[in-house]
């Protein structure tokens, strides 16, 4: 016999309920909601190859960037403007770890380059050794020409670049090569922070490589990197401390009009029993590159514009942590670093 259904719009019977009828359109979402993902719709990983170009190239980079940092985190040292996107290194080296990761490029379904492009920029700007950086993406795009898979319209590529500006940081010939082989030989595959980037600059030659690329996430703040590392899946219950929304940012911008709208509902929310607003900015504007530290260790030591940079930084993380909402609107480009420091607080962010 078919359940019977009650005036409320819920069954009788165990099972899914139905949206309750409010008022006019107004809908009542489904209280029994299951987000998890069935095993049958999880992907395999591909199997893939590190291909180490540059070899003690490479290294140096490695070495001389550990030493910059001095087991300091990336933002107690550098600017957002370079931090944020810092995660090439990273990723490459899970990929190391990786238990798809092959030892013969033959037996791979993907040939990844295994090179920190972005991360040799930063240590090359920040030492103000620019001419080394390029030395090296010069050398990278000659193993790269000289490799037979490059010319296999079989090999699939994945080039992992996570910052916007593809020709800022790999430069003009190299990011060439990359969209000809794409265009004529075979899928090079751009892991970036947006596919946005074409519309950067003057970068829309490389737009079909931005439209066909990996997303990679910003590099969240140190503070909600640590709040994110300990909160394992399922160890996490609800904050019933949270109160209040937060952006933090500039309320103004040409942005098509996000901001404006951000604002619109803010004005709403702005009523005795709703919620407390807290808007911040984090100060970018004075944030500066890192100095020589003494001894000629290759210590870097951050400036005071950057201390105080930090202390407003980690102001607004902890603020982050406090909140309910976290408004989350469009940067310079669709994704935004308030996203993923939101997600690594544990604040509920509202897109736009």
């Amino acid at each position: 016999m078919a359940p019977r259904h009650s005036p409320g719009g819920s069954t009788d019977q165990a099972g899914p309920r139905c949206p309750k009828r409010l008022a006019g359109n107004v809908f009542e979402p489904p209280s029994v909601l299951d987000w998890r993902v069935r095993e049958r719709d999880i992907r395999p990983s591909p199997s893939f190859f590190l291909h180490r170009l540059l070899g003690a190239g490479e290294d140096a980079v490695r070495a001389d960037f550990t030493a910059l940092l001095a087991g300091r985190s990336f933002e107690a040292v550098l600017p957002n403007v370079w931090s944020q996107y810092l995660s090439d290194m990273r990723l490459l080296d899970a990929l190391a770890q990786h238990s798809e990761r092959r030892r013969a490029a033959s037996e791979a379904e993907w040939q990844v380059v295994d090179c920190a492009a972005y991360t040799s920029r930063v240590l090359g700007s920040v030492t103000n050794r620019t001419e080394a950086h390029h030395e090296r993406m010069q050398a990278l795009l000659g193993a790269l020409l000289a490799n037979p898979l490059w010319s296999d319209r079989r090999a699939k590529w994945l080039f992992i670049q996570p910052h916007y500006d593809l020709r800022g940081t790999v430069g003009r010939k190299l990011a060439e090569a990359l969209v000809q082989r794409n265009a004529q030989i075979g899928p090079v595959i751009l892991a970036t922070v947006d596919r946005d980037g074409a519309h950067i600059g003057s970068q829309m030659p490389y737009f079909d490589l931005y439209r066909r690329a990996v997303m990679v996430p910003h590099v969240a703040t140190p503070e909600l990197a640590r709040t994110a590392r300990l909160c394992l899946p399922g160890s996490c219950p609800a904050d019933a401390s949270r109160r209040g929304y937060l952006f933090h940012g500039d309320l103004s911008r040409f942005d098509g009009g996000v901001r404006g709208a951000m604002r619109h509902i803010i004005d709403h929310l702005r009523h005795p029993a709703s919620l407390q607003a807290k808007i911040l900015s984090r100060g970018t504007a004075t944030d500066t590159n890192p100095e020589p530290g003494a001894g000629g260790t290759g210590r870097f030591e951050p400036t005071a514009r950057h201390v105080a940079f930090r202390e407003t930084s980690a102001a607004t993380s902890r603020a982050m942590g406090e909140s309910a909402l976290c408004f989350s609107p469009q940067g310079d480009m669709m994704t935004t670093r308030r996203l993923f420091d939101a997600l690594a607080s544990g604040c509920v962010p509202v897109l736009m």
